[in-house]
């Protein structure tokens, strides 16, 4: 085997020992109807990577297992085969097949595990032959609910009725200015009591507010929900009757359970020996270095206990370094394999020529942070194949190249870290996602829309100006994924258009720990930490220049005219400033242009506290929360700063 095909033996390990752990709780909670759908699909995801990794390295013997494994779990997500003991214990099969597979040296297809995929076929086309499941309750939905349920929601809004929830319409209104913020709000407090099932839009009632109307399913909806859903939009609340035909019957054996705690995977990274090994030695040199150290503080001069102290704060800086890398995996593995590789079978599949380019693999990316970005990765990659990127006929006619490109680069920016799938195709069609939302009755007119409303839409459940489905499709998942998965890395997706030439999605996460070479600034009685790259110059203003110039918000700097901008209005401080005699000046590059401030800004802080070399960590999902802050910081004197992402600080005051 090559590098590549090593790599992806050793992740496919690591998704089945995922894969026997789920197994076992699958087993525990099987007759919880939510706990064992979020395991069945989680499950559903493992076998389909495997299944689509797999065959682009040509293992058969991997992939033909997986194939059938993922026929009969579809057979279970849609009701047509039931969970017991037996099923149970061929999926266990099925897992240990694949993992002695993984373990053959040559990969090829043998005959271990001709039984196990016989008895899955098997499973798989009895549900088949079943078809759709014969049921009264689509006709008791709304029209419009009813219209947009696939038969996995279908049989999803079964299941909960058959185990005591009642079924309800949530109608939705939210300001066009935040129903997005508003909108996943509501999805998760709903989360906590019951289950949202599907999601349309609905008429609009008014010009400035967009509606959606949600089929959802609780035992009850308790006052304390509604309140605080009635704090987020105007947002009603109504029961679907339902008869007795209209209820499926609950067996014995579909009882519903006491409920059961789903344990979530653990992030793992694979380490090498040698490199542990280089690790333990380090740390034995530090802990003689430390104590060398306090025996100086008395036995020698000053200037030896000062050389000391800085080679030993030398020393754990590196430490830091190295086991902040060990966190870490190369980008390169998630872009140029699973990501790329899925969009030359998606360009192969809609006979589309297109060349994949890939920037900035080196960057490194948290384990956890790469297994979130994953998916939604997948889905940009082959939205750009489907949606962007023109047929070659088209893209002559055009003027274009036969050939598109989709372009996938990653890059560092201080603790940030920035994912963007870009394309070269037809762009985004502003004027037809204004009049889907128009027929929908999201708003009155397709002018009540702006082009920021309109790309926001694109990223909400329910919506979409195809009326078309197809294989990349991805059984019901669209770009809403990308944006829950934003939300629970902290982070933010970002997308640009333009007719005719192409359109770009950027994934802007916090990373989890970054070392990062900060000036630390004070405003008010705060401190902050500024990205070192970002600070070309530094200077002092008095505060008579200050008044003189902050009418007009400009400074002339080295012959250069820049935007004055004051830090503590930028972060709606509301304390005065400290700052007696003098202002300090920061000269900051921006890397892209941002609203009406070009490149390059005048900051104004109180002070500059300093230089040095700063651990930041993460905030989370809570980062998403506050705009311009992408983390924080235990500085050497233990004061804690906030890390300040500039670019985005200036954009959240502009808005």
């Amino acid at each position: 085997m090559d590098d590549t095909q090593n790599q992806f033996v050793a992740d496919a390990k690591d998704i089945v020992e995922r894969l026997y752990t789920d197994l076992e709780q699958l087993r525990a909670v099987r007759l919880q109807g939510r706990q064992r759908r979020e395991l069945a699909a989680r499950i559903f995801r493992y076998v389909h990577t495997l299944k689509g990794s797999a065959g682009s390295f040509g293992l058969k013997s991997v992939s033909d297992i997986a194939h059938e494994f993922e026929g009969v779990l579809d057979g279970v997500r849609l009701g047509r085969v039931s969970i017991d003991d037996s099923l149970l214990d061929l999926f266990e099969d099925a897992a240990h097949a694949i993992a002695q597979a993984l373990e053959s040296k040559s990969l090829r297809d043998d005959s271990n595990g001709q039984t196990i995929i016989q008895r899955l076929k098997s499973i798989a086309s009895a549900s088949q032959q079943q078809g759709n499941i014969a049921g009264s309750l689509r006709t008791a939905l709304p029209d419009d609910i009813a219209r947009s349920l696939s038969e996995y929601d279908l049989q999803h809004a079964r299941e909960a009725v058959r185990e005591g929830a009642n079924l309800f319409i949530v109608g939705a209104g939210f300001s066009i200015d935040t129903f997005d913020r508003n909108f996943r709000e509501l999805s998760r407090l709903l989360g906590k009591s019951g289950e949202v099932i599907a999601t349309v839009p609905a008429t609009t009632q008014s010009a400035d507010e967009i509606n959606f109307r949600l089929l959802y399913a609780a035992p009850i909806i308790p006052d304390q929900v509604k309140r605080k859903a009635g704090e987020l939009g105007t947002i009603e609340f109504s029961d679907i009757p339902l008869q007795p035909a209209d209820v499926p019957s609950q067996s014995a054996a579909e009882s519903v359970g006491k409920p059961t705690q789903i344990i979530l995977p653990a992030p793992s990274v694979r380490i090498g020996l040698n490199e542990l090994d280089s690790l333990t030695s380090s740390v034995s040199d530090l802990l003689r270095e430390t104590t060398k150290a306090i025996s100086l503080r008395t036995a020698s001069s000053n200037d030896e206990i000062v050389a000391t102290r800085s080679h030993l704060r030398r020393r754990f800086v590196q430490l830091e370094e190295r086991l902040i890398k060990l966190r870490l995996v190369p980008l390169s593995g998630l872009l140029h394999g699973a990501a790329a590789r899925a969009g030359r079978v998606a360009a192969r599949q809609m006979a589309k020529d297109i060349e994949f380019e890939i920037i900035g693999g080196d960057v490194g990316i948290d384990k956890s942070l790469a297994d979130i970005i994953a998916e939604p990765l997948l889905h940009l990659v082959r939205n750009a194949v489907g949606h962007g990127i023109e047929t070659p006929k088209e893209r002559l006619a055009a003027g274009k190249p036969a050939t598109g490109i989709v372009r996938l680069e990653a890059f560092n920016i201080g603790s940030r870290i920035d994912i963007s799938v870009s394309d070269d195709g037809r762009g985004i069609d502003l004027s037809s996602i204004a009049k889907t939302a128009t027929e929908n009755g999201i708003v009155n007119k397709p002018e009540d829309l702006s082009a920021d409303q309109c790309l926001r839409l694109i990223f909400r459940p329910g919506f979409s100006t195809s009326g078309e489905v197809t294989d990349l499709s991805g059984r019901g998942i669209g770009l809403d994924i990308v944006d829950r998965a934003m939300e629970q890395a902290g982070g933010e997706v970002r997308v640009s258009s333009g007719p005719g030439r192409g359109t770009t999605f950027t994934m802007m996460i916090p990373a989890t720990l970054a070392l990062v070479q900060c000036v630390v600034v004070r405003s008010g009685d705060q401190l902050y930490c500024i990205d070192s790259d970002v600070v070309t110059d530094r200077g002092s203003l008095a505060r008579h220049e200050l008044a003189e110039i902050a009418q007009a918000d400009l400074i002339t700097w080295n012959s250069e005219e820049l935007p004055l901008l004051s830090l503590s209005k930028l972060l709606a401080q509301t304390q005065p400033s400290e700052s007696n005699g003098s202002f300090a000046l920061l000269v900051c590059d921006h890397r892209k242009t941002s609203g009406m401030h070009q490149n390059r800004v005048a900051l104004l802080v109180d002070a500059i506290a300093g230089q040095q070399e700063t651990l930041i960590r993460s905030l989370g999902p809570y980062s998403a929360r506050w705009h311009g802050i992408s983390g924080a910081a235990e500085l050497l004197d233990g004061n804690i700063a906030l890390m300040l992402d500039l670019e985005r600080l200036i954009e959240a005051n502009e808005n």
